[in-house]
């Protein structure tokens, strides 16, 4: 990592409301932080520059739930409804994965999320069979040198109770690989959190459990509700006293009213997750609107690979487009035109940075571009044909961009792609292990 680094000629998009927008500006780094925004700075002897110009200069996204350890599944399930995926994948494909096969996937799950732009991530880790599945799972993470909150999540080890308790190997983990304060890892880029399954998942009595396991450990809560076939979890959890801030919602799209009202009254966040959402027939719109009416702190997550795609440009795409049909669906009815929309693509940039770092509780690091945070930023090249357009460009990359279109990914001041390649100690050898593990898969479910 070079001592200082010079990011110059682009256009800056802050999403720190005292700077905003720095057209033709520059972001200077040094040590792994960012020191300085503002335009005409001038390089040290041993700077390195990146030129931006053509380009937008963005916080480093946030896909604040994925279960990551997929990376070598994607496309496992492209026409299944929640309903064909717990016995495709979390008691069918993921029991064949070895500790190898999971941090193979892992590896190359974290890559496929750099390689889109995406800096920080919540991986929902739910294969983690045994300890060494657990280790196997984290060592991917690292490797990659991806940020992030590593939820300990199930199944466990083989067990004939219909409703287990969480693995117990979650304190091991704890003490062993995040020892620092608020379960900070030794490399000081991930922290860890708990992936419950919720009253959706398990019995109330284990569930509140489950709960007091994770709130000993003093660990951050995640749990699925308001998917299609679940109904009555934040109710369930007012009614046992285990709301609090500490949890957040994924999925959220079939709450009712007074449940979103409960998320907001105890400080709750929610993951809003567009793509499974809709395509596996967890609910009809994303929760986007309802939570930010309610200014319930949110942000955004890809879920699962094995039915979705790789990036948040397409989650913020399909978000902004659901709400607005959502919202107008009461016109429409009436046969009224709307003279006006409320959600701007940059409402969706926000959620995919800053409002993912306050849901991961990273937003002191990252988030935005701010002088004193990690250098975690996104180059994105505006110079093809279907970016280089005449209004906003912020909106221009809502409306297009994709992966191929991120040239440079910094992670705390450290490369992870440049020149719209991946590079690290880990990148070239990533791809080969993913293939591996598909191999032997391919030949244990045939």
């Amino acid at each position: 990592m070079s001592e200082e680094i010079l990011i110059t000629g682009g256009h800056v998009v802050t999403l720190d409301d005292a700077l905003g927008d720095v057209p033709g500006g520059d972001v200077r780094v040094r040590d792994g932080v960012i020191t300085q925004i503002g335009v005409g700075l001038r390089p040290g002897p041993d700077t390195e520059v990146v030129d931006a110009q053509g380009r937008l200069v963005i916080p480093g996204l946030i896909d604040t739930h994925r279960h990551v350890w997929q990376g070598a599944i994607a496309g496992f399930t492209p026409q299944m409804t929640g309903y064909g995926y717990g016995p495709a994948v979390l008691t069918g494909i993921s029991l064949e994965h070895t500790a190898a096969d999971l941090h193979a996937g892992t590896l190359w799950g974290a890559l496929q999320a750099l390689d889109a732009g995406i800096t920080t991530i919540g991986d929902w880790a739910h294969a983690l069979q045994s300890a060494d599945h657990a280790d196997a799972n984290l060592r991917g993470l690292r490797e990659s040198g991806i940020r992030g909150v590593f939820f300990y999540g199930g199944p466990g080890p083989a067990d004939d109770d219909p409703n287990p308790p969480h693995p117990l190997d979650a304190r091991r983990m704890r003490d062993e690989h995040f020892p620092g304060d608020g379960g900070t890892s030794d490399n000081g880029r991930l922290r860890m959190g708990m992936a419950l399954r919720g009253p959706c998942f398990t019995s109330p009595e284990r569930n509140r459990q489950d709960f007091a396991f994770a709130r000993e450990l003093g660990l951050p809560i995640s749990i699925h509700v308001g998917m299609a076939g679940t109904a009555d979890a934040v109710t369930a959890l007012r009614r046992d006293g285990l709301l609090g801030p500490d949890v957040n919602y994924i999925h959220a799209n079939q709450l009712t009213d007074e449940e979103m009202d409960l998320i907001a009254a105890s400080g709750g966040t929610v993951t809003i997750t567009p793509s499974t959402d809709m395509l596996m027939q967890f609910g009809t719109y994303p929760a986007t609107g309802r939570a930010l009416e309610r200014d319930i702190v949110s942000g955004f997550g890809v879920d699962t690979v094995c039915s979705a795609g790789t990036d948040l440009f397409s989650e913020m795409r399909l978000a902004l487009a659901a709400e607005r049909s959502r919202a107008n669906a009461e016109f429409l009815a009436r046969n009224e035109l709307v003279h006006e929309v409320a959600l701007h693509q940059r409402d969706m940039l926000r959620l995919a940075t800053l409002g993912g770092a306050r849901v991961l509780g990273l937003a002191d690091q990252t988030g935005s571009l701010t002088p004193g945070k990690q250098a975690d930023i996104t180059v994105v090249d505006l110079r093809s044909p279907h970016l280089d357009g005449f209004g906003d460009p912020v909106a221009m990359l809502g409306l297009g961009a994709g992966p191929a279109d991120v040239e440079t990914v910094l992670v705390g001041g450290e490369f992870a792609k440049r020149d719209g390649i991946l590079v690290g100690p880990h990148a070239a050898k990533a791809q080969d292990l993913m293939h591996e593990t598909q191999h032997r898969l391919r030949a244990a479910i045939h």
